[in-house]
């Protein structure tokens, strides 16, 4: 009876690790893969880490990412019940322990479904990247200033604005809205059709990667002032600084639209 009990307790403590296994998330940011910014002419010293942290998923709110002067925001869509987040900070200086210094001073605070970092003595040579799970239908408002924005398996209100850094979105519903000053979209949809309010981007100095299923039922609409479009789709406006795509796809829907003034538009429709 004792081996019996002893077993029992051996299996239900693996079922529960494996339990919990599953449902921890996949982070893939780590220092190993670090780009380091350029300081007073020459490569700075430098210093690196990570930190795990946990939020209550946010309740009527949207949950607030601030990337701050310099950091790139990873948003993913999980089934978790919480908010997980890796961050990587980052900090350079005029000796590895001057860097490891600085960084090790960030706080980075979770109140008020908000996420943001600060250095209590404001300088400006260090950064915090944030790769963040969220339960898939987290309302989201993501800002930064030198740094790219990724959101993929969300369904919510979602709104992004960075200055300097790339956007890609796949597999998204919800309303969502944002812009990027300096920096290419990359969309992928997926599924039959755009659920709920629809999609409204822009980038004023960058190009537009759209990605479609082909059978897929929206109103899609991409333009730019200054650049070509690349698309099986008919061109529905061709002028000397502007064209413009507008088509119903399939049975219609929900518009899905990006646009840009300075760069070119490729549409890919998967083959069949």
């Amino acid at each position: 009876m004792k081996i019996l009990l002893s077993a029992l307790a051996v299996l239900a403590a693996s079922l529960g690790a494996t339990a919990q296994t599953t449902t921890d998330p996949n982070f893939e940011t780590t220092c190993e893969n670090s780009k380091w910014a350029w300081g007073a002419g020459r490569q700075a010293n430098q210093f690196c880490e990570t930190r795990d942290l946990t939020m209550p998923a946010p309740n009527g709110q949207p949950l607030t990412v601030d990337g701050g002067l310099n950091g790139g925001i990873t948003v993913r869509g999980w089934d978790g019940p919480d908010v997980r987040i890796r961050a990587k900070v980052q900090a350079w200086g005029t000796s590895e322990a001057a860097a490891a210094t600085r960084a090790h001073r960030i706080s980075i605070a979770t109140q008020g479904n908000t996420l943001r970092a600060a250095d209590p003595e404001k300088d400006r040579d260090w950064s915090v990247s944030y790769e963040i799970f969220v339960p898939r239908t987290t309302a989201l408002a993501l800002n930064t200033t030198n740094g790219g924005i990724h959101i993929d398996n969300v369904q919510a209100a979602i709104r992004f604005e960075t200055t300097n850094g790339g956007v890609s979105l796949a597999n998204l519903g919800g309303s969502v809205k944002g812009e990027t000053t300096n920096g290419g979209l990359t969309i992928a949809l997926s599924g039959s059709q755009w659920q709920g309010q629809g999609l409204d981007v822009a980038t004023t100095n960058g190009g537009i990667h759209w990605k479609l299923p082909r059978a897929y039922s929206a109103r899609l609409v991409t333009s730019t002032n200054m650049g070509g479009i690349r698309t099986e789709l008919p061109v529905t406006k061709m002028g000397m600084f502007h064209k413009e795509v507008e088509a119903s796809l399939g049975q219609g829907g929900a518009t899905v639209k990006a646009v840009t003034t300075n760069g070119g538009i490729s549409v890919d429709q998967e083959r069949d």
